[in-house]
């Protein structure tokens, strides 16, 4: 038995099917197929019913219980044999939400290459709730992010807080304006982030009093929330680190909470750490603020 057998193993589980396992490790199937009849025949019992589908037998259940625990242990080992012989390397996967990658990922990453310069960083960009899912499936170490509404097994430390902003174009009607209405939010298309952003949750909680909902697009990219409010004459719904495009200006709007606490999200089972993760946890605290979410928002004299 061999870590890619357990690796193999479990990418069919997830995948369904023996042909999409070896298209997302980039095997031939036959490959993917030889591991599992390897792992087989070392445990004594078949894991998967043929077929095409990949369906578990009832020993593959119990044994697919147990995975990421062996996957965990067997990566363990090895990691902690290359750091007792001085040559720490292995590969650390964790998450952020897109205002972190766009404001200090870029300085995280080399901090932390100065001092692990042989582990390699994979890094997933993806909502809250999206990070909390693949931190609890065992996909990542760490996250950088929104308190999920769920943690199961992980546990939240809180870095910051970021503000819900709103942002219209300068030569649009409300930009000359005291501020935004709750009137406004019906007369103008609203643009926000995707369903599973935390603050699109939040502004969900904002209108739920009322009985319809306000005309909105959401697009899971934030980035993109700006210019697309522009182009539509809409009101663009964003954080206050994110980067506003020439010729956009914020509104105010007065939110019953418009703050939302960005923190480091980590498993609550640390009995495998990946290499260099206590060291990456370390330097996200000591910087704390991660984003630009602690700078001043405009004066009101600079929608006008």
């Amino acid at each position: 038995m061999d870590l890619k057998e357990l690796l193999a193993f479990r990418e069919v589980i997830e995948q369904g099917t023996f042909a999409k396992a070896a298209e997302k490790l980039h095997y031939a199937q036959s490959t993917v197929t030889a591991q599992i009849q390897r792992l087989e025949k070392e445990l004594g019992f078949r894991l998967f019913e043929r077929g095409w589908e990949a369906r578990l037998t009832e020993a593959g259940r119990l044994y697919a219980a147990e995975v990421n625990g062996l996957i965990g242990h067997w990566t363990h080992v090895r990691n902690r044999g290359l750091a007792l012989g001085g040559e720490e390397s292995g590969l650390l996967a964790f998450g952020v939400i897109e205002p972190v990658a766009e404001n200090g990922l870029s300085q995280l990453l080399a901090e932390f290459r100065r001092q692990k310069p042989g582990i390699e960083c994979r890094v997933t960009v993806d909502s809250s709730e999206g990070l909390a899912r693949s931190l609890n499936a065992g996909e990542l170490e760490l996250a950088i992010c929104g308190q999920p509404r769920t943690l199961g097994g992980a546990y939240f430390a809180p870095l910051y807080e970021e503000e819900i902003v709103f942002a219209v174009d300068r030569v649009h009607p409300l930009a000359g304006g005291e501020g935004l209405t709750l009137e406004d939010f019906y007369r103008y298309p609203l643009v926000a982030g995707g369903e599973n952003c935390l603050y699109h949750l939040r502004l969900e909680q904002e209108f739920s009093a009322y009985p319809a909902k306000p005309f909105a697009y959401t697009i899971s990219r934030l980035s993109s929330v700006p210019g697309a409010a522009r182009a539509l004459g809409g009101i663009a719904v964003v954080l206050a680190s994110t980067d506003l495009p020439d010729g956009m200006a914020y509104v105010p709007y007065n939110l019953e909470d418009p703050k939302i606490v960005v923190g480091l999200l980590q498993n609550g089972n640390g009995r495998y750490r990946s290499p260099g993760a206590d060291v990456l946890a370390e330097r996200i605290r000591s910087a704390h603020k991660i984003s630009a979410s602690d700078r001043p928002l405009p004066s009101r004299q600079q929608v006008q």
